[in-house]
């Protein structure tokens, strides 16, 4: 077998997911010396709920085992990517061109690991232009790049002004 540990679940999980009305978003694995974590993030079109999550835990879980992919002890969680999504793949990317994020890089640029900005584009070599809060224009290799989040956008102030006046 070849490709990552990710790869090798993503193939495994995707076609299980879709035969469930769901989309695969993405897959995470993360290990650290006391545990291992399988992040498996969803979409469906009418929302994700706890109920459906569940669901495909439980058509996950033994399909994972058998393939004997990961060592033996990992905590698996499905999920929805929620509002501050990370971006798993170059297409992905692309659909949020326009909105913030926050990239973490593998091998500093600039003296920097980190980065938090608007994302203004994405060329067909894989190169994300970033305009840092901190540096500016910055043109960073999406191979770099080993976690990119949107950083969501909520309205600052919804409660009308009259009513602020009665509290």
């Amino acid at each position: 077998m070849s490709g990552t540990i990710e790869d090798r679940i993503y193939d495994l999980v995707c076609p299980l997911i879709e035969s469930m009305g769901a989309t695969l978003w993405g897959v995470r694995y993360k290990t650290s010396h006391t545990r291992a974590l399988l992040q498996i993030f969803i979409e469906h079109d009418d929302g994700v709920s706890a109920d459906l999550c569940g669901d495909i835990t439980h058509v996950l879980s033994p399909a994972l085992d058998a393939a004997d992919i990961i060592a033996p002890a990992y905590t698996l969680e499905v999920s929805s990517p929620g509002l501050d999504r990370i971006l798993f793949t170059l297409d992905q990317v692309r659909d949020y061109t326009d909105n913030t994020v926050r990239a973490e890089l593998r091998i500093p640029f600039m003296g920097r690991r980190k980065l938090e900005g608007l994302l203004l584009s994405v060329s067909e070599d894989g190169t994300l232009v970033i305009d840092d809060k901190d540096q500016g224009q910055m043109e960073i290799a999406f191979a770099n790049v080993s976690l990119l989040r949107v950083v969501p956008k909520f309205k600052t102030n919804t409660v009308p002004k009259a009513a602020k006046a009665h509290k």
